[in-house]
């Protein structure tokens, strides 16, 4: 079946970039125009091919938050990932190099999606604090490191809300929902059953930072805060004593203002 072919950004001259993550606190990092074109071409790519980063990140043998990494315009793939991405989601290399989509085939191909990007709404102030998280390891999605990564900007549905604040997402814990390099806004009003949820622990020491996660909250008990994960899918039980703090993630709909 022919080639065809889907412009979605203009290309700008750029050198590539090994995606090597941070093990370090994670900061903003600046978004050349071919980083975001290239970015949007491959999660593009992937919605419709009804592929989730994983799918990309196994054959690759990297990260999953590699992925998400360069679908959010942060980081480019190597011209080698770069190849082998392609290879996975059936697309011609050489126009993905350019931020272009050109289907080798249309097999299984679904409609575009039509979404918003990782990145801040363009409209209100730059004054959302974007704090800075680590790694959480085996059992945590992340840590707050306790420093202000730098400034985001405020979308026009949270203009009047105060306790606000922005932080990128580091755990495949939540995927589908949120993937790892996607930018959330949280704090506000207090979380209900059914919101998804920052929740941050107490450190097993008073100096030490505890471990973070994002969840979707289903109930509350006197001793306990259930909460649901979607990958792998299960529920786990908090103690609500050792629960320092927890905010609710503000959904896309209520930062349009709908």
């Amino acid at each position: 079946m022919a080639a065809y072919k889907q412009n979605l950004r203009i290309s700008a001259s750029d050198n590539y970039v090994d995606a090597q993550l941070p093990l370090k606190p994670l900061i903003s990092m600046a978004k050349s125009p071919l980083a975001l074109a290239v970015g949007t071409a491959i999660r593009t790519a992937r919605k419709r091919r009804g592929l989730v980063q994983r799918n990309i990140a196994e054959p690759l043998n990297i990260d999953i938050a590699a992925v998400g990494m360069w679908e959010g315009g942060k980081n480019l793939p190597s011209m080698e990932n770069l190849v082998k991405a392609a290879e996975v989601l059936r697309v011609d290399s050489t126009a993905l190099a350019k931020g272009e989509l050109v289907y080798l085939d249309d097999d299984g191909l679904g409609d575009a999606e039509i979404v918003t990007g990782p990145a801040p709404l363009p409209i209100g102030p730059m004054d959302v604090q974007l704090l800075g998280v680590t790694y959480g390891g085996d059992d945590g999605d992340f840590s707050f490191n306790g420093e202000v990564a730098g400034f985001v900007r405020r979308p026009p549905g949270i203009a009047h809300l105060r306790n606000v604040f922005a932080l990128n997402v580091l755990s495949d814990s939540m995927v589908p929902r949120y993937d790892p390099g996607e930018m959330i806004y949280a704090g506000g009003v207090e979380p209900v059953p059914g919101d998804h949820v920052v929740i941050e622990l107490f450190g097993e020491e008073e100096s030490q930072a505890g471990k973070s996660y994002i969840k979707k909250l289903k109930r509350r008990t006197a001793k306990e805060i259930i909460v649901e994960q979607y990958n792998p899918p299960k529920e786990i039980s908090f103690d609500r004593y050792a629960i320092k703090r927890i905010f609710r993630v503000i959904p896309l709909k209520e930062l349009f203002g709908f």
